[in-house]
């Protein structure tokens, strides 16, 4: 197993940095041999945290011979350290499924975070708004004015990875590992684009709630002595919908309606 830490510099304003807990966040990303999470492999992991500094390191875990999952992942969860949050961007479609899947092949038994950031999730109801042309990490990172030394994407490296194992050319693998570290070095930046859609009520989700569900929805909260911290008029229909038939059932449960509405990302 090959293993890199770096130590970066991300600037954040300090009002971003307390108000989404940023210190506490643990940022990932996985590359893969293929898509088939029962079959294929994890071939690098990146996993980026903030320390008491402000610094921002990134540790990675590199499968050097397409045999040393098992280390990879051993190494990547006692680094984690059982923390409650983790970042990742369309990591809960994608790289938690893989990684559960791959602990599981590993008999790796372990606690992984219960909070999971999807930024991706976040993003795409309001991306057309915000006048973003697609909603892919690399379009994302252009908006806030990222700009990567990185130039090959996720499939690539699949290909690049198989190269590597026939030749050990290090160029080969420096391409794919800058690749990773920079999908995770960016992942904080993203949270300026959160921060734009939750103080600018005037951004709309596509799928926004109807003016009926809210005032149905309020009526409901009122009648039933339900007090929620988050706003129903910035949640989707789906959400809106699953939380009045909830409520209907006589469901007053402010956590089980929160992570509804937290879900209607």
């Amino acid at each position: 197993m090959f293993f890199k830490e770096s130590e970066e510099e991300v600037y954040l304003s300090i009002d971003i940095f307390s108000k989404y807990n940023m210190q506490d966040i643990a940022y990932f990303d996985i590359e893969t041999t293929g898509f088939d999470k029962e079959n294929d492999k994890i071939i690098l992991i990146s996993l980026g945290h903030f320390l008491e500094n402000g610094k921002f390191i990134v540790k990675q875990y590199f499968n050097e011979t397409a045999l040393q999952e098992e280390q990879i992942l051993s190494r990547f969860c006692d680094d984690l350290n059982n923390m409650k949050i983790w970042c990742s961007y369309n990591g809960i479609a994608f790289d938690e499924p893989f990684i559960r899947e791959r602990l599981t092949r590993n008999k790796i038994w372990t606690k992984l975070p219960s909070n999971h950031i999807d930024l991706y999730r976040h993003i795409r109801p309001y991306y057309k708004q915000l006048g973003i042309n697609r909603c892919n990490l690399k379009s994302v990172e252009k908006y806030v004015g990222i700009e990567r030394k990185d130039k090959i994407d996720g499939g690539l490296s699949i290909e690049l990875y198989n190269e590597y194992i026939k030749t050990r050319d290090e160029k080969i693998k420096k391409k794919i590992l800058l690749h990773n570290y920079e999908d995770v070095l960016n992942l904080p930046k993203i949270f300026n684009i959160l921060n734009k859609i939750d103080n600018d009520k005037s951004i709309i989700r596509e799928d926004a709630v109807t003016e009926k569900q809210v005032r149905f929805l309020n009526y409901l909260l009122k009648k039933n002595k339900i007090v929620l911290n988050n706003e129903v008029e910035r949640i989707s229909k789906r959400a809106a919908s699953r939380m009045i038939d909830s409520i209907l059932k006589g469901n007053k449960d402010v956590e089980e309606l929160h992570n509804i509405m937290k879900n209607s990302y």
